[in-house]
This record gives structure tokens, C-alpha cells and sequence, in this order.
């Protein structure tokens, strides 16, 4: 698809009437300009665009809309179905979240964590966003035997991120906001163009929380300052496109690609070559494809392909390498077609889109629970955005999370308290119980 500026007022206007019919579909559910559900509609816009240029028949095509509407309805049931979502009253709700300064400590030790994974990157790989290739670099450094680290910085730096902004609105203490700040600094040289964005995303996902929503003069304060952070996004997102690219025109040319690439595996699946090659591919294989990285990780299987990489391997060159390969993704509607056919490919894209609404319609319904629950339950809700992108990215990050997040807590729950004590919100309260030494 050609991309030059007699092309772009078309593409871009195409994609400004698709961003205001999905806006049109998703309004309900969007709490927020910085809900990582309204940056799925946005990215969704131009990934339409693309399909739309690239998807080479009809029916392809109309499978491709059909599942965005399957994954939209499994919207509109959860929070049809959700007792909770309606009973949500912010002027007579109840907020209690204890033990607050055990999550003080889990913070603070996942912090030190988090800090000594990238110092140790930076030290050894180089920071990926002052290199010259930050797009690159960002995948190359967690190469060769760094992949740990990668692991570290996705759990850690969620739940700490979630963690102080948590505390700070509770305490107020310029500590944390400090202490923020390191998080956003590591985030940024990490190379990723969205890094301030999911700094945004998490400072939503608190803050517009019912528990917080009711502090007005935080919430003016912070959408003040809301102009300020979004230049900031743009400023990051442009700084990585100009040293990627020669020139404004260029760097112009390649924002408008990033954004139509948004679904780049779009220009890869539907090469007849893969289209083939996926027609072999079964349920069976979704599941051992979603538990790989898990038992990857445990040494007990070797790491699977992941169908990105697979598309680009089916399309080059016979003898050809590359040092560093950024696969696609396979978002839901691609998964959905591999795994399980032409037909329950919607069911599976409304699962989706009900499973995810179910975890955001949860996390906003908690009144009542220990604190580490609540900042965890935050964390897996921003890590949870990764479904709608590529299921087992999200099961890989929501398992991190866990296996970096919950060793520390449960010990310092022990050795602070003597005990490990489990408060859930009360729609748990059967689960509700302690663990005495």
C-alpha cells in the first residue's frame, strides 16, 4: 500500500469516520480519553483502514468487521449482565483497602527489583531509546539470555507504577511521587513509543476508580495537567520516529504507517502462502500455544514460534536472515480464524470482548479489600488491554505479574504479620481467609 501525501487525506479521513463509528459503539464502556479501551478504538480505526487496502476478497473482509462486532457485543452482555457495574453509586459507596503498609513494603522491594533490571540492561545492552535504532534495540536487548529481565520490567514496573500512584492519592506523599517518577524515567529508556501512555493508561485506571473518583480536586488537577502529559506522549512517540527516520517528511510518513500498521499482521495473513499454511491449525493447538510461554519458562517445553514470527518466516526470501525479527502480533480476529475456524472464530472474539469487559466492570466494583489486592488487581487490568492485541501476550504478562509479584508479598506477609492474611472484594467473600504460622 502506498503511502505519499496524495494518498494520506484519504486513508487519514477514512479513518477519522471509522474511529467515530467504533467511538459511537464503545462510548458507554469508555471511563475516560485515557482508557486503554478508547486507545483500542483508535488503533482499531486505522487497523480497519488497512484491512480494508490490504484484505484481498469480500468474504475475508466482511469476517474481519464481523469479528470487531462479535468482540463489541461481548462488551455490551458483561456489562448488560453486570449486577455490579449497575449498583456502582459513588456518593453512598464504601471504600476500605487494608493493610497499607505491607503494600508499602512490596512496593518499595519491587521497586529495587525493577531498578536493578535496568541498570543491569543499560549497563550490558545500552538503553534501547538512546540508541539509533530505539524500535529495534527494544527488542534486541532482551536477546540472548536477557529475556528475564523483560519479564521482570513487565511485572514489576506495572504493579510498582500502579502501586505508588495507589499510595501517593492515599498518603500524599511527595515520596512516592518521586519515587513515580524513576519508574517513568526506566519506562522511557526502555525505546517503547507508548511508554508514557501506559504510564497514562495506569494513572487512569486508579484515579478512575470509584474509590478516587470522589477526590475532585485530584481529579481537576490531573486533567489540568492532561494537555501536558498527551504533548508528552506525542513528544516521546516523535523523538523514536526522528531518529529512525531522515527528515520530518519521512518521520510524518512513518507516524501515519505506525498507526495503519497498528494491525500490521494484517499484511501478512492473508498472503496465501499463510493462509495456507494456518489451515492445519485446531483448537488443540490454541491451547498449547497459550500455555508454551508458561512451560517455557519452567524448562519443562520448548518455546513455540509465535504466529507473527511464523507469517514474516513464510514470506522471505529462501537463505535469507535478519539479526533482530519484530513480529505482528495476532490479535482476535486472526486467532479467532486460525484456531477455530471461519464460523466460531466470533464466538471466540465475543469471549474475548465479554472476558475483558467482565475484568474491567471487577476491578471497578472493588469497595472493600486489602490493598495489595486492589493495586494488583489494577495492574492485571492494564496488562489485561494485551487480549484484545494478542491473547498470549496477555496470559504471558498476567502469569509474570504473579510469579514476580506474589513471592514477595506472601513473605513479607509472613514476616511482618506472622501470617498471610487474604482480603478479596466482597463479591469473594467466601474466599475470604487467613494463613496463621
Amino acid at each position: 500500500m502506498e503511502i505519499d501525501f496524495g494518498t494520506i487525506p484519504t486513508l487519514v479521513g477514512l479513518a477519522v469516520a471509522l474511529f467515530i463509528i467504533y467511538t459511537l459503539l464503545y462510548y458507554k464502556f469508555i471511563y475516560s480519553v485515557i482508557d486503554p479501551l478508547l486507545v483500542f478504538v483508535f488503533t482499531t480505526a486505522f487497523a480497519s483502514v488497512l484491512a480494508i487496502e490490504i484484505i484481498p476478497n469480500n468474504l475475508d473482509l466482511s469476517h474481519f468487521f464481523g469479528c470487531q462486532l462479535a468482540l463489541w457485543f461481548g462488551f455490551v452482555m458483561a456489562y448488560k449482565q453486570s449486577a455490579r457495574q449497575q449498583a456502582i453509586t459513588q456518593s453512598e459507596q464504601l471504600f476500605d483497602f487494608s493493610d497499607q503498609t505491607l503494600l508499602r513494603y512490596t512496593v518499595y522491594i519491587l521497586l529495587g527489583l525493577y531498578i536493578l533490571s535496568n541498570l543491569i540492561i543499560g549497563y550490558v545492552k545500552g538503553f534501547a531509546l538512546l540508541s539509533d535504532e530505539p524500535t529495534v534495540s527494544k527488542i534486541a536487548n532482551f536477546q540472548q539470555g536477557f529475556g528475564l529481565f523483560r519479564k521482570i520490567n513487565w511485572s514489576t514496573g506495572a504493579f510498582t507504577l500502579t502501586g505508588l500512584l495507589f499510595l501517593y492519592l492515599n498518603g500524599k506523599k511527595t515520596t512516592d511521587l518521586f519515587l513515580l517518577s524513576i519508574v517513568v524515567i526506566f519506562s522511557s529508556l526502555e525505546g517503547s513509543k507508548s511508554a508514557l501512555l501506559q504510564l497514562a493508561i495506569s494513572v487512569g485506571i486508579v484515579l478512575y476508580h470509584p474509590a478516587f473518583l470522589k477526590q475532585r480536586s485530584i481529579l481537576k488537577k490531573f486533567q489540568r495537567f492532561m494537555p501536558l502529559l498527551l504533548v508528552s506522549i506525542v513528544g516521546l512517540f516523535m523523538y523514536v520516529l526522528l531518529k529512525e527516520n531522515e527528515g520530518y517528511d519521512e518521520a510524518f510518513f512513518a507516524l501515519v504507517r505506525r498507526l495503519l500498521y497498528s494491525a500490521d499482521s494484517v499484511l501478512y495473513y492473508y498472503q496465501p502462502v499463510n493462509i495456507a499454511y494456518f489451515e492445519s491449525y485446531s483448537f488443540s493447538d490454541y491451547i498449547a500455544r497459550i500455555v508454551n510461554p508458561i512451560l517455557g519458562f519452567f524448562r519443562l517445553q520448548t518455546y513455540i514460534e509465535a504466529p507473527g514470527l511464523v507469517m514474516i518466516d513464510n514470506l522471505r526470501p529462501p537463505g535469507s536472515t535478519a539479526d533482530v525479527i519484530v513480529g505482528p502480533n495476532a490479535p482476535f480476529y486472526i486467532e479467532g480464524k486460525i484456531y477455530f475456524n471461519f464460523w466460531a472464530a466470533f464466538i471466540y472474539c465475543f469471549l474475548v470482548g465479554y472476558l475483558y469487559a467482565e475484568l474491567r466492570t471487577y476491578y471497578f466494583s472493588i469497595t472493600r479489600s486489602s490493598a495489595f489486592y486492589f493495586v494488583f488487581m489494577g495492574s492485571l487490568l492494564r496488562i489485561a488491554g494485551a487480549m484484545l492485541i494478542d491473547m498470549n501476550l496477555a496470559v504471558t504478562q498476567s502469569f509474570d505479574l504473579a510469579f514476580f509479584v506474589l513471592p514477595p508479598y506472601i513473605g513479607l506477609s509472613f514476616l511482618l504479620t506472622g501470617k498471610l492474611k487474604i482480603r478479596l472484594n466482597p463479591w469473594f467473600s467466601r474466599l475470604h481467609f487467613q494463613l496463621k504460622t
